[in-house]
């Protein structure tokens, strides 16, 4: 079981940095001016996901088809 978890999180933590890197995730955060508060806000960008998840099934029904 252990294992397992290991593999779910190693595979948890990948995705997370190729989002960010293929701009699937953006974080930004804006401060007050008055008061110490930090708004920190995580967008993600669910059409960017879609884009590459078509780009990847083309490239992949690309290659299968080739003879």
């Amino acid at each position: 079981m252990r294992r397992f978890s290991s593999f779910v999180l190693i595979l948890l933590v990948l995705v997370v940095c190729v989002g960010f890197l293929r701009g699937w995730f953006s974080v930004s955060s804006n401060k007050e001016l008055l008061g110490d508060n930090v708004d920190v806000r995580l967008k993600m960008d669910s059409g960017k996901m879609k884009q590459d998840a078509n780009a990847v099934e083309q490239k992949t029904k690309e290659l299968f088809q080739s003879p």
